[in-house]
């Protein structure tokens, strides 16, 4: 099965797809800092930091429904945090200051995510000089994705071609076991896959 997640666009050709990773790293670990440090008072300034990663997006050319959909699907989280911020003192500024800065945030994120491929990043990084275990961590962690994704197709078809329960995921109690089982299968693969990788020698560091 043949599957995309982060950088589904990244071979596209644009004015931003051709910035070299690692300055496209710095350049947003170095907006993010501002973003994050900047008052909420100043709404005049996150206009400005909206218009420009919204300009990027244009010319990236990765289309805005890939972008929302990922950033919809991160909103829960957002929200959860935010709304916890209500029952302090100033608990509304808070609240509106966790919404501005967290959508900016990862709105910057998926762009560089989207617009260069995941193992141009990981060389970024590694010239970055970021420690190896987080490289291979990140490594085997986008790899997996793919591997877990199968193993979940799998267990869903193999459910509803045994017919088991007319209305699939949406039973709590089958949704469950299913998860439970993909849980099992997939520390059974980890544990399959590190014992290989010892018997070749792995040690730990990335082999590039």
């Amino acid at each position: 099965m043949r599957h995309a997640f982060i950088d589904t666009y990244a071979n596209l050709s644009s004015p931003v797809h051709r910035v070299n990773a690692r300055f496209k790293i710095l350049f947003a670990f170095i907006l993010l800092l501002v973003i994050l440090f900047t008052p909420i008072k100043y709404p005049g300034l996150f206009f400005i930091y909206g218009f420009f990663i919204i300009t990027c997006l244009f010319l990236s050319k990765v289309p805005l429904k890939f972008i929302l959909k990922r950033l919809f699907e991160i909103s829960p989280f957002i929200l959860m945090i935010a709304i916890s911020s209500l029952f302090v003192k100033n608990g509304r500024l808070i609240f509106i200051n966790c919404i501005v800065k967290a959508s900016l945030s990862i709105l910057l994120l998926l762009i560089i995510s989207s617009t260069t491929p995941f193992t141009q990043l990981t060389l970024a990084l590694s010239g970055l000089r970021v420690p190896p275990l987080i490289l291979s961590l990140l490594s085997f962690m986008y790899r997996y994705l793919f591997l877990l994704e199968d193993q979940l197709l799998r267990t869903k078809r193999a459910f509803e071609s045994r017919n088991i329960n007319k209305n699939g995921f949406k039973n709590i109690r089958a949704l469950s076991n299913v998860l439970g089982t993909l849980f099992i299968r997939t520390y059974e693969r980890a544990e399959r896959v590190y014992m290989a990788m010892c018997a070749r020698g792995y040690d730990g560091e990335k082999n590039n």
